[in-house]
């Protein structure tokens, strides 16, 4: 398929292909949909093998983003930019300010922040090339773990676990969100098993956390009550969800199925599946909340996406569909009845 049918029939607005030979840059931003308000997504640094995976990888991320914002109630839209870059090796200030100013030229449609492959400091640097930017000030993995957590405790209760207290639960990527993840794990009384390819990680989890080691290839498929993909996004593909022994997914990673088919089989299996773009919006709206200079009960705030995961849940439950597609459409419905954004910029400056 095109990539110009696949937006027509994503209805996306904008995709916006960049190029700088001078500064190494090739990169993508997508537009999703701005009903809500400026799309709001992170400038994500990875090395695709094409540049149409760039493309759709940036599209797929930033329509998440629209039902992430959505469903959290917030008055945003959905957008994301990728880099088709090594973040180790290729990432330098000038490939950083070339993106920043194709960014400029969308005037306040994309507001950009951090996301896997850039940092706080990236987004600072670009901020002194676009003028609303998120992610300067705090790098919001803590409160994406939090909506993970608290969707967790909703999970749980809809698969009949009883509570976290003694649940075995993998994490799949120990970076920064699912760190941050298996320290309210430990502290809720789970059984944390954590993978990651980087040694250091797994090893500081053990030993300041208590958590187990496993291989990050065989994590899916480990004996457990949760499994919690925190990287990367597509590890559930349809094997993974046939095959896998826990009852209950619900995961940091953006994407986390490979694609629409896995729901059902999911559902078919009785595996309690939060969708991502639920469980992982506590970073989106400390973004938000960043942007509003207005923390005050932000955390409150996150933890009641539990609330959201559990409405999801129910309702999937007794309509026997599956949990993605009852969470696209109540997010679908709160998009079409909002009003329109109010004219003039939606951010303080």
């Amino acid at each position: 398929m095109s990539i110009i049918r696949d937006m027509a029939e994503r209805d996306f607005e904008q995709l916006v292909v960049c190029r700088d030979r001078a500064r190494g840059l090739r990169s993508v931003i997508a537009v999703h949909n701005t009903a809500l308000g400026p799309a709001l997504g992170g400038i994500r640094i990875k090395r695709y093998r094409t540049d149409v995976e760039a493309a759709q990888d940036a599209m797929n991320l930033a329509e998440a983003m629209t039902y992430k914002a959505a469903l959290a109630g917030l008055r945003l839209g959905g957008g994301k930019s990728v880099i088709n870059a090594d973040p180790a090796s290729q990432k330098t200030r000038d490939l950083l300010i070339a993106h920043a100013e194709y960014i400029n030229t969308l005037g306040g449609r994309y507001i950009p922040a951090v996301d896997s492959g850039t940092t706080v400091a990236d987004l600072a640097l670009i901020a002194d090339h676009v003028p609303l930017v998120s992610s300067q000030q705090r790098d919001p993995s803590y409160f994406t773990a939090i909506g993970v957590f608290s969707s967790m405790q909703a999970a749980v209760q809809q698969a009949n676990l009883g509570e976290l207290r003694g649940a075995r639960v993998g994490v799949q990527g120990a970076g920064h969100v699912g760190m941050y993840l298996v320290e309210l794990l430990a502290d809720a009384g789970a059984k944390v098993v954590v993978a990651d390819l980087d040694a250091d990680r797994v090893r500081m989890a053990c030993e300041k956390y208590g958590a187990t080691a496993e291989d990050p290839a065989e994590i899916l498929a480990a004996d457990l009550d949760i499994a919690a993909p925190c990287g990367l996004g597509g590890t559930v593909d349809e094997q993974a969800a046939e095959t896998m022994k826990a009852p209950v997914i619900v995961g940091a990673a953006n994407n986390i199925l490979a694609d629409a088919g896995v729901a059902d089989v999911l559902t078919r299996r009785g595996i309690v599946y939060v969708p991502d773009f639920i469980a992982n919006a506590g970073g989106l709206m400390a973004c938000e909340a960043e942007l509003r200079c207005d923390d005050d009960g932000l955390e409150d705030r996150v933890r009641r996406i539990g609330d959201t995961a559990a409405q999801v849940l129910r309702e999937a439950a007794s309509t026997q569909c599956d949990t993605v597609s009852v969470a696209l459409r109540f997010a679908r419905e709160r998009i079409a009845a909002a009003p329109a954004p109010a004219p003039g910029p939606y951010f303080p400056r």
